[in-house]
């Protein structure tokens, strides 16, 4: 499973190409912000990133993880603008090599750190990490509750785990495919908001926080030559369609919570 979800993220020199795509719109200066067009893997973007940020109360003295951390988008703003810093781990190898790159480009090669790994089997010591951030990755991993349990046992006592995910709405349908996270069901695994509190409960978390959110305004830009277009492909603009269409509906929705480790 994890080889097939690697595969639905393939790419080649992603980096080089997310600077090329910045140099053809006269982008001078290669900032985490900047770079946001092109790095930021989820609805709403460098706002939505800020915003769970500020949510989980991030801070200069805090390490961070980042699971699912993709090109490393999140990881350098939160590095660059809450002056933490962060660790990010993600099952492609070129993702993570991406991410070291656009960091370096940065001038953020010191703050971040990337790995390869799987978020169900993390790398790091037991209480590891102040907060754990994630953002949209939670729908292409099927054992749940090993993710949220791994997420615990890498937080200090009184972390926090900040999450914006995509769930199942109340109209049990599914939704079309292709979308930015799977072309086929078979990498698709997606929780009710009530099913995901629950396991977040069970495997020890306090919630402190718990939003449902409407989709953002307007529609994200896959057209222009410095988007996420430059890593998804040209079947962007339909997978972002088929995911407007099910929120519309019900299908699908948005949710951003924060959840605590009893200390």
């Amino acid at each position: 499973m994890n080889e097939t979800v690697v595969a639905h993220y393939s790419g080649e020199r992603l980096a080089e190409r997310v600077l090329a795509a910045a140099r053809s719109v006269g982008l001078r200066e290669i900032t985490p912000a900047a770079l946001a067009p092109a790095d930021q893997f989820h609805m709403g973007g460098l706002r939505a990133t800020r915003e769970l940020a500020q949510l989980a109360r991030i801070g200069p003295d805090d390490t961070v993880l980042d699971l699912g951390c993709g090109l490393g988008g999140p990881a350098r703003v939160l590095a660059a603008e809450y002056g933490c810093t962060v660790a990010g781990i993600d099952l492609s190898p070129e993702f993570i090599r991406s991410a070291v790159l656009l960091s370096e480009a940065c001038g953020l090669g010191d703050r971040v750190a990337f790995t390869v790994g799987d978020a169900t089997d993390l790398p790091f010591e037991d209480g590891s990490f102040d907060v754990v951030f994630t953002e949209h990755a939670a729908m292409n991993i099927a054992d749940r509750r090993r993710l949220w349990s791994e997420a615990f046992r890498v937080l200090r006592p009184g972390g926090r785990f900040a999450f914006f995910d995509i769930v199942r709405g109340p109209n049990p349908a599914e939704p079309d495919y292709p979308l930015p996270w799977a072309r086929e069901p078979a990498i698709s695994f997606l929780l009710t908001a009530s099913m995901t509190r629950a396991l977040l409960e069970e495997v020890g978390f306090r919630i402190e926080a718990w939003a449902g959110l409407p989709a953002p305004p307007g529609r994200p830009d896959a057209t222009s030559p410095f988007s996420l277009r430059v890593v998804m492909g040209d079947e962007l603009e339909g997978r972002i369609g088929n995911v407007l269409a099910a929120m519309g509906d019900g299908r699908l929705e948005l949710l951003q919570g924060l959840a605590i480790r009893p200390a």
